[in-house]
């Protein structure tokens, strides 16, 4: 045996001297044999585990277009935080589970979702969430509008955040399915958009001939201002959808309020030009208030304007004091609120 290990050994000097090709090939071969031994199992079991581990808990990403650029969301989040109240009604109509959103009593109660998401964590100041409190909620999703983009980066790094671009309330339509096509739910979104659109034909249908002879008037009143809501606003939105008249100067879109007035959706009036805001209807939402009784005050300091008790509509006791912040809304949850008032003030019978 060792005569033959002797013999044995100088073999691949031979064979490089004589036999370059034959020797190259040996060796090569035995390389990757090598290889395979001692990474094969590695990347069996590499695939093992990676389908055993899909199939216990599986979470499927998808890249998600937006604002800031293109991100991985979860297919089905199942925590999601909203940064800014504007937007909380889109998830929420969507079916999502929000866990998450600045002063949650304030902006849920406005809307009338206060006792129907009683579960959901305040977050912190309605411009300023707080990120420990964000952390604390533990999110799969952060949802935000382009007044979180200077932050952007920081809510990245506790969830993937997309964050949906809406310019002022009158563009209340325009995120609503693009944000239900990055979570999944463009079908519960269709089905939300006939709904409202059928809601509407059947309004218009029971006004009849009365639709283009009521001229709806919207006066937002706030502390120490009285704000007119032109077609530009929210409410002025669904009430154009519904087919009503607005007065003359209540009659501009966002880009003709903007022009004139420097706001897209509304403008301060004084009490010179009351009479200007007279209609078969006239709705006041109340906004910024603290409390009931600083806005009961607002109401009867407005009432007792002297140009008041001769409108029309006053003389008529045709206004509606609205203390819901729905006529204010941002989707569809508050715009089936808003209709919801056209049926009972405006519908007879």
């Amino acid at each position: 045996m060792h005569n033959q290990d002797a013999i044995a050994l100088p073999l691949p000097v031979s064979c490089s001297l004589y036999m370059p090709k034959f020797c190259f090939i040996v060796l090569l071969t035995l390389l990757v044999i090598s290889a395979c031994s001692s990474f094969g199992c590695q990347l069996q079991n590499r695939n093992i585990d990676v389908v055993s581990s899909s199939r216990a808990s599986p979470v499927v990403f998808h890249p998600v277009q937006h604002l800031m650029g293109q991100t991985l969301i979860p297919t089905h989040p199942q925590r999601v935080v909203v940064l800014d109240p504007w937007i909380v009604e889109i998830p929420l109509a969507l079916g999502f589970n929000v866990v998450g959103v600045p002063d949650p009593a304030k902006t849920l109660q406005g809307i009338g979702l206060a006792n129907k998401h009683p579960g959901i964590e305040d977050i912190g100041a309605l411009l300023s969430p707080n990120m420990e409190k964000v952390m604390a909620v533990k999110p799969d999703l952060i949802l935000g509008t382009k007044r979180n983009r200077d932050t952007y980066s920081l809510w990245s790094h506790i969830a993937p955040t997309i964050l949906l671009k809406i310019e002022n309330s009158g563009d209340w339509k325009q995120p609503f399915m693009p944000a239900a096509k990055a979570l999944g739910k463009t079908e519960v979104a269709q089905r939300i958009i006939e709904q409202y659109n059928a809601r509407l034909a059947e309004f218009k249908q029971k006004m009849g001939s009365q639709l283009k002879e009521t001229v709806v008037s919207v006066v937002r009143l706030m502390p120490q201002t009285i704000n007119l809501l032109t077609k530009g606003a929210f409410s002025g939105v669904i009430i154009e959808d519904a087919g009503l008249i607005r007065p003359p100067l209540q009659n501009l879109d966002a880009v003709a309020t903007q022009k004139k007035w420097g706001s897209p959706i509304s403008f301060n009036i004084s009490s010179e030009i009351v009479a200007q805001i007279d209609g078969n209807v006239l709705f006041l939402p109340l906004f910024g208030f603290k409390d009931p009784t600083e806005a009961n005050n607002a109401v009867h300091q407005f009432m007792a304007e002297p140009l008041w008790s001769k409108l029309k509509v006053v003389k008529q006791g045709k206004f509606h004091v609205i203390s819901g912040f729905y006529w204010q809304g941002s989707s569809y949850i508050s715009a089936n609120r808003v209709l919801d008032d056209l049926f009972t003030y405006l519908v007879k019978g």
